[in-house]
């Protein structure tokens, strides 16, 4: 068993659990938590949201058609939610702390801990920052989604004579990742999008040599784990299936 399985089994009981207390009448507070190292942590909100903003957009783009003289087939795709709250209230003596976690939340390497993974390895082999859970209620009739933090605001507006924080207004806005644990119907992302091709990893084979060989950049392996939610491009196993970013997602990437 995988300390992922671990660390997702966990959170599927502190969702049911804080889901059942909600529904029995206690005040259980907003939330965004992360159960996985280094980045394990919990921000409670103080005061609930009064007011929470979900969008979706859809991505138009073409994918060549096999055996068609080079034409393109048009394809539309629809990215995850962005969830967006303003204004939420953060009181007391661990304000400046939880302003904090959620500021390095930001970070795909999260944390001291993360940190030093890093320098030991000589690179940052993450692409995306943590997961985290965002909930408020039950899942299903509540809100219960994985997220990343696309941005975060924190405005401190009360101090004490000794120049702590002790009280903060915070905004975010995060993004959603596609996950079982969804309030919707989800479908995973990892081969849905027109174009992609399954790769199988061989022996001797690395997120670097693949890229390298299907696109002439070994670059190109940033994108290749960021489809596939790879976090750790060192444990890909021969055997796994990865699939292939297509050529418009490479070029709207090279475009950022």
């Amino acid at each position: 068993m995988t300390i992922g399985m671990v660390a997702g089994g966990a959170n599927v009981v502190a969702g049911a659990a804080i889901g059942a207390a909600a529904l029995m009448g206690a005040r259980v507070p907003a939330s965004l938590r992360c159960t996985t190292l280094p980045n394990i942590g919990l921000v409670y909100f103080d005061f609930n949201p009064t007011e929470i903003t979900m969008s979706r957009r859809s991505q138009g783009g073409s994918t060549p058609t096999p055996g068609a003289g080079g034409a393109h087939q048009p394809t539309q795709t629809v990215k995850g939610a962005e969830i967006s709250i303003k204004n939420l209230i953060f009181e007391g003596m661990d304000t400046k702390w939880r302003c904090d976690t959620l500021l390095t939340w930001m970070s795909p390497d999260a944390g001291f801990l993360g940190q030093l993974l890093s320098a030991i390895k000589g690179q940052n082999l993450k692409t995306q920052p943590p997961e985290l859970t965002f909930q408020w209620g039950p899942p299903m009739i509540g809100f219960m989604y994985t997220v990343t933090l696309g941005s975060v605001e924190c405005v401190y507006t009360r101090f004490t004579s000794a120049g702590i924080p002790v009280r903060a207004k915070v905004g975010l806005t995060m993004k959603e990742v596609p996950s079982l644990l969804g309030t919707l119907p989800q479908n995973p992302t990892s081969g849905g999008l027109t174009g992609r091709r399954a790769h199988t990893v061989g022996h001797g084979e690395s997120l670097q040599s693949i890229a390298t060989t299907n696109y002439g950049n070994p670059q190109a392996w940033r994108r290749i784990a960021e489809v596939n939610g790879i976090k750790d491009p060192t444990r890909v196993r021969p055997g796994t299936t990865v699939y292939l970013p297509n050529a418009d997602e490479l070029d709207k990437e090279n475009a950022r």
